[in-house]
C-alpha cells in the first residue's frame, strides 16, 4: 500500500445522536468510492463499520469503528462513533484525533433536542464542522423544516446544496455553488435543469451561502458590501476561512441508501477539511510526561515521534490492537517508542489499516495517518508514544459515571473470573470503573448509564462466561450520636483454669461533624493497667466500626476511659476488648435517651443540565426523591439546576432523567456532605438491619 503525503490525507468523524444514519452514511462511503463491492447494511449485519457481534445483534453502533478510502488522490481517514449517550467516550477520543467532523442529522426529524445536546459538546472542539440533512428518501423527511430549525439555531450554518425532493420522489441535490442541478439513479449522477418551482428556495439559500462566506473574511465582507455579490471563487474561499476557524458550518443533503449527495460529500471533505500538514508549524500543547507541567511540540514528517494511542480493542482472532493517530515523525515495524507514563516503552510490532474487521499490513505509519499497531503491551487509552521528545498530550475528558450497580458472579467461585474479565473490559472502555467497598461488603459497577451496564455484562459473559448478578447498591450510611453518657462494661469468666475478667467505665460524647473518632485515656492511680489501655481503644475502635444501630460504621465519637478495675492473674487485652464491647451496646441499648444515636446518609451534590422545557418536571422529580434545589441558572439554551440530594435516592437517575427529558437531560453528581436522615427513613433501615441478624442465626 502506498504511503500519503499529509496534505493529502483527510481524518474525519462522523457524530450525531442515534438513529440518524451515521453508519449507512459511512458504509455509502466505501461503496460510491469503489472501496467495497457492495454497500454495507446495519439491517442486514453486513456493515463494515458495525460488525461486532453485539451490533449485529442490537443493529446499532455500540463503539467507534474506522475505516478509510480514497477520492481525488486523498486519503480519507473515517471514524464512525456511536450515538448512544452511554458510548460518548469513544466520542471524546474520536474527535481528539481529526480534523473535521461531520454531525449527522436526519431530515425525518431535523435538528433535535439530542442533536443540541450533542452539537454543543461538538463545538467545544472547536474543529471544522459539517453538518449532513441525511435520510432525505424517508416518508416523513422534510428538508425545509430540518433547514429552518439550522438557520434558528446554528448561527454560521449554510447549504451548500438543496435536495430535489422528498420521500419517494427524492431525485438529487442542487450544488449551490456552481448552481447545477444532478440526478442520482442509483449508479451514477447526471446533470438536470433546476426545477422550476425551487427558483426562489435556490436563491434564498444562495444568499445565505455567500453571507456566511462573506462574514467570514473582512476582505470578502467589504466586497460584498460593495458589489453586492461574490464569484464562485470567493465564495469557496470564504467558506474554506469560515470551516477552518469553525465560524462557518456548510450543510450538505444525502441520503445514504441511494447514496445521493455523498461523492459531493465527500469532494467538500477533500477540499474544505484541513490536512494534517495545517498542524505543522504550529506547537501543541501537553503535558511533560508523569507531571501537571505544561509541554509543547512543534509537528513535521521529520520531527520527533509524537503519537497519541486513542482507542484499545480486542480481537478474537487477532488479539489486542491499537488505534494510534501521528501526530509528528513516522512510526516503522520495529521503532521503539517511549510511553508517557514515564516508565516503559514499546516496540512497535505489526502496522496496519483497515477497513472494519479487514486489515492490510503496512510498513510505515505517516505523519498525519491513523494506524492500528497490534500487540503493544504498555499502552493503554490515552498514552503518548515518542521517540526525542518528552511530552503528553492532556487526560480525555472522560465524563464521570452516572449509575451504579452492586455486582457479584452467580456461580461461587467465580469472583477471580470475574475482576479478570471486567479488567480486560476496562482496557477497552475507560469510562466505567470497578470499584470495591470492602466495608460494605460490595463491588460497584458504575457506568455511564443502563445500556452501557447491560452491554459490559453481555460482553463478560460471551468472553469469560462468568453471569453476573445486579443489586441495588449499599448506600454507605454512617451512625453518631448527638448526645453523652456513661456506662460500665464488665467482662467476667470463669472456665475451671485461668479466666478472663475485665472492667471498664466509658463516657461516650459526640464530636462535630467530619471529626471521626476520639479516644481518651482519663485513668488514674492504676485502676487499669497501662498494658491494657490499648486494648480498650482497639475494642472501641472495632465495635464502633461494626455499627450499633443498624451495621454502619458510627463516627464523630470520643470514648474516654474514665474508670475500671482489673484481676492480677485473669485480666487479659482480649478481656477488656470484649469489657470494652459490652459497655458500648449497653450504652446504645440502655441509654438511648441521653445519647439519641441517629443514621447519617450521604448527600451528593447534583448538578443537572436540560433544556428550558423540562425545567418543572426536573425539579419535581427533585423534591420527590428528597432533594433540596440549592439554586438554577442558564447557560445558553439550557438550565442548570443544582440540588442537594440523598445518594440512597439516586438509584438509576440517569434513566429516570432520560425519560422525563426524552434523553436531553445530563447530569453529574460528587459528594457533598453527611446529614441526619428523617425518622422513617432510620426506622426502615434499622429494621432492615434487625431482619438480616435474625436471618444469619
Amino acid at each position: 500500500m502506498k504511503t500519503y503525503a499529509m496534505d493529502k490525507i483527510r481524518n474525519i468523524a462522523l457524530v450525531g445522536p442515534h438513529g440518524v444514519g451515521k453508519t449507512s452514511l459511512a458504509d455509502a462511503m466505501l461503496h460510491v468510492t469503489g472501496k467495497v463491492g457492495r454497500r454495507g447494511s446495519v439491517d442486514d449485519g453486513s456493515s463494515v463499520f458495525d460488525f461486532h457481534e453485539e451490533e449485529i445483534e442490537r443493529k446499532q453502533s455500540l463503539s467507534a469503528s474506522l475505516a478509510w478510502t480514497e477520492f481525488d488522490g486523498n486519503k480519507i481517514n473515517i471514524i464512525d462513533t456511536p450515538g448512544v449517550d452511554d458510548f460518548r467516550g469513544d466520542t471524546i477520543a474520536a474527535m481528539r484525533v481529526v480534523e473535521g467532523i461531520l454531525f449527522v442529522v436526519k431530515a425525518d426529524g431535523g435538528f433535535e433536542v439530542a442533536s443540541e445536546n450533542l452539537w454543543n459538546r461538538v463545538r467545544k472542539t472547536h474543529l471544522p464542522t459539517f453538518i449532513v440533512v441525511n435520510r432525505l428518501s424517508k416518508d416523513q423527511a422534510d428538508w425545509r423544516d430540518t433547514l429552518n430549525g439550522l438557520k434558528d439555531r446554528v448561527p454560521g450554518a449554510a447549504p451548500l446544496q438543496l435536495p430535489i425532493g422528498v420521500g419517494d420522489d427524492f431525485q438529487g441535490v442542487i450544488d449551490l455553488i456552481a448552481m447545477k442541478a444532478f440526478r442520482f439513479d442509483g449508479q451514477a449522477a447526471t446533470e438536470m435543469e433546476i426545477p422550476g418551482d425551487m427558483a426562489d428556495a435556490v436563491e434564498e439559500a444562495r444568499e445565505m451561502l455567500t453571507d456566511a462566506a462573506a462574514n467570514a473574511d473582512d476582505e470578502l465582507t467589504e466586497k460584498y458590501l460593495e458589489e453586492l455579490t461574490l464569484s464562485d471563487e470567493d465564495i469557496i474561499a470564504g467558506l474554506k476561512k469560515g470551516t477552518s476557524e469553525g465560524t462557518v458550518f456548510p450543510i450538505f443533503f444525502t441520503d445514504a441508501v441511494s447514496e445521493a449527495g455523498v461523492t459531493s460529500l465527500l469532494r467538500s471533505v477533500a477540499n474544505l477539511v484541513p490536512s494534517p500538514a495545517s498542524l505543522l508549524g504550529k506547537p501543541i500543547k501537553g503535558l511533560v510526561p508523569g507531571g501537571e507541567e505544561e509541554a509543547e511540540f512543534i509537528p513535521g514528517e521529520e520531527e520527533p515521534v509524537v503519537a497519541l494511542a486513542f482507542k484499545r480493542q480486542y480481537e478474537a482472532q487477532g488479539g489486542d490492537v491499537t488505534w494510534l493517530r501521528v501526530f509528528s515523525g513516522s512510526i516503522q515495524s520495529g521503532d521503539t517508542l517511549h510511553c508517557s507514563d514515564g516508565r516503559s516503552s514499546e516496540r512497535m510490532g505489526q502496522l496496519n489499516v483497515t477497513l472494519g474487521r479487514t486489515k492490510e499490513k503496512i510498513d510505515k505509519a505517516a505523519c498525519g495517518d491513523i494506524v492500528l499497531a497490534a500487540k503493544l503491551k504498555n499502552t493503554q487509552t490515552g498514552t503518548t508514544l515518542t521517540s526525542g521528545v518528552d511530552f503528553a498530550f492532556a487526560p480525555f475528558a472522560y465524563p464521570v459515571p452516572t449509575s451504579a450497580d452492586a455486582i457479584s458472579p452467580a456461580t461461587s467461585g467465580d469472583e477471580d473470573k470475574m475482576a479478570a474479565g471486567l479488567s480486560k473490559l476496562h482496557e477497552e472502555d475507560p469510562t466505567f470503573q470497578v470499584i470495591q467497598q470492602a466495608h460494605l461488603s460490595q463491588t460497584l459497577l458504575a457506568t455511564q448509564g443502563e445500556i452501557h451496564t447491560n452491554y459490559l455484562l453481555d460482553k463478560l459473559k460471551k468472553q469469560t462466561g462468568v453471569v453476573v448478578e445486579r443489586r441495588r447498591p449499599r448506600i454507605n450510611f454512617k451512625e453518631t450520636i448527638r448526645g453523652t453518657a456513661e456506662k460500665q462494661g464488665r467482662h467476667k469468666k470463669q472456665t475451671g483454669g485461668r479466666g478472663q475478667f475485665g472492667d471498664v467505665h466509658l463516657r461516650l460524647e459526640p464530636l462535630p461533624r467530619g471529626e471521626g473518632f476520639e479516644f481518651v485515656d482519663a485513668i488514674v492511680g492504676g485502676v487499669v493497667p497501662n498494658k491494657f489501655i490499648p486494648a480498650v481503644e482497639k475494642g472501641a475502635r472495632e465495635t464502633l466500626a461494626e455499627g450499633l444501630i443498624a451495621g454502619y460504621e458510627m463516627v464523630d465519637v470520643r470514648v474516654t476511659l474514665f474508670f475500671g478495675s482489673y484481676h492480677n492473674v485473669d485480666s487479659s487485652e482480649a478481656a477488656f476488648k470484649a469489657a470494652t464491647r459490652k459497655a458500648l451496646k449497653a450504652a446504645i441499648e440502655e441509654e438511648a435517651d441521653k445519647l439519641r444515636p441517629v443514621i447519617l446518609e450521604p448527600i451528593m451534590k447534583v448538578r443537572i443540565v436540560v433544556p428550558q422545557a423540562y425545567m418543572g418536571d426536573v425539579m419535581g422529580d427533585i423534591s420527590t426523591r428528597r432533594g433540596a434545589i440549592q439554586g438554577s441558572d442558564s447557560e445558553g439554551p439550557y438550565q442548570v439546576v443544582t440540588a442537594n440530594v440523598p445518594e440512597d435516592e439516586l438509584y438509576q437517575y440517569a434513566t429516570s432523567l432520560r425519560s422525563l427529558t426524552q434523553g436531553t437531560g445530563t447530569f453529574t453528581m460528587e459528594f457533598s456532605h453527611y446529614a441526619e436522615v428523617p425518622g422513617d427513613v432510620q426506622k426502615r433501615l434499622i429494621e432492615e438491619y434487625k431482619k438480616s441478624q435474625t436471618a444469619e442465626e
